[in-house]
């Protein structure tokens, strides 16, 4: 075991390293966490910006409905105008209703109004504003009632509800452990792009090879001593930043939400070390390997929602950074901490999710070996030119 025993000298040289990018990936998730508990946003008015396309008696409605329970900010309807508001918190939220509201919630179905964020926590009671209006206005849809009945029976059920708290804490703390684990994107990618690619780099220097090669040790024992490494390198890392939220979020990792966000996490560091195992085969020089690490690391957590929220991003950025695993990671840790029911139909788009993330560590794996395998070739013919020339 030469290789694995050698393998982690080199780690336990890069100790500062690991222990830098892990303080600052916890150290940034815990004071992005740090906010108010939202028992103290009951008596808070959320200020919510209302653009509405729908010319219907159930939109002007629920205008009305959100407009006495919020302070209403007025936004021009223009891409950089609502950034801007959001980005400055003018508005903790931004509603836009589609021109089909009312004929959606006529026919039962939930409009697909659009909820623009600020990273106040409080933006999260517009969700449970709009969440809230729709169940009521669903549940008398159905029954086949006119317009007219609707928003009666709608007023008579809002007036006679009594308010609650905005928020449960469990929602609360739910939305801060989307944020631990949506770190663990660059916690990850700079330790073991770091890492693994320049282990992988020392290996593959052409001294070493050599004296591999006139070894008693197998090419085959080699790989797969490596791969160990690798393997034992990821998962202690991954277990380590699980070890903490459990610490930090004892109650709520012990639900199946924390059950799907650890396995969403086991998905991404495996994902993450297929990456890193790519660039260690493509890139031969370990100056070059930190270079790299930078622009990978913080370039996907800009990109994918980890650094700044995917609501304030550009569509086309949006759309670019699905082509990477990141966003779908992040992503998913946001879908999962908003669960409250479990069955099937709710826990599918998770397991998709699990999938595409997997998908891109398998890819990345593929290209590596075809990389590998092209190399051996082109030494086998260096080889028996030498050998040919001797």
């Amino acid at each position: 075991m030469i290789v694995f025993k050698n393998y982690f000298n080199i780690v336990k040289g890069h100790l500062g390293i690991i222990i830098m990018f892990s303080a600052i990936s916890i150290g940034i998730s815990v004071v992005n966490t740090s906010y108010k508990s939202t028992e103290d946003y009951a008596s808070v008015e959320p200020k919510i910006a209302v653009i509405n396309y729908d010319d219907s008696a159930l939109s002007d409605n629920f205008v009305e409905y959100i407009t006495e329970r919020a302070e209403i900010v007025k936004v021009e309807d223009d891409e950089k105008t609502i950034q801007d508001t959001l980005y400055l918190n003018k508005a903790d939220s931004i509603l836009i209703i589609p021109d089909n509201f009312g004929a959606n919630l006529l026919t039962g179905n939930e409009p697909n109004v659009k909820i623009k964020k600020s990273t106040q926590n409080i933006s999260e009671y517009t969700e449970l504003l709009v969440n809230r209006y729709f169940k009521i206005a669903e549940s008398y849809s159905k029954v086949g009632m006119s317009e007219s009945e609707i928003i009666e029976n709608i007023e008579k059920t809002i007036e006679s509800e009594i308010e609650v708290k905005v928020f449960s804490e469990n929602k609360s703390d739910m939305a801060k452990l989307a944020v631990y684990y949506s770190f663990e994107n660059y916690a990850f990618l700079s330790i073991f792009t770091f890492i693994i690619g320049t282990i992988m780099c020392i290996f593959n220097k052409e001294t070493i090879r050599k004296r591999n090669n006139v070894s008693k040790l197998n090419p085959k024992s080699f790989s797969n001593q490596l791969f160990l490494g690798h393997a034992t390198l990821t998962l202690s890392i991954w277990a380590i930043f699980i070890l903490i939220s459990i610490i930090l979020y004892k109650d709520l990792m012990l639900t199946v939400n924390g059950l799907l966000l650890i396995f969403n996490s086991l998905c991404f560091a495996i994902t993450a070390t297929s990456l890193a195992y790519l660039i260690g085969c493509l890139i031969k020089n370990e100056n070059v390997i930190s270079g790299i690490q930078n622009v990978i690391s913080l370039g996907l957590s800009f990109i994918s929602g980890c650094f700044v929220p995917i609501e304030w991003l550009d569509t086309n950025i949006v759309n670019f950074s699905k082509m990477f695993p990141s966003y779908w990671f992040i992503q998913g840790n946001y879908d999962i901490t908003k669960l409250s029911t479990f069955n099937y139909e709710t826990i599918k788009p998770i397991i998709q999710n699990y999938g595409i993330v997997l998908a891109f560590g398998i890819l990345y794996f593929a290209i590596s070996k075809v990389i590998i395998a092209k190399g051996v070739k082109n030494n086998k013919k260096i080889f028996n030119i030498r050998k040919g020339n001797a």
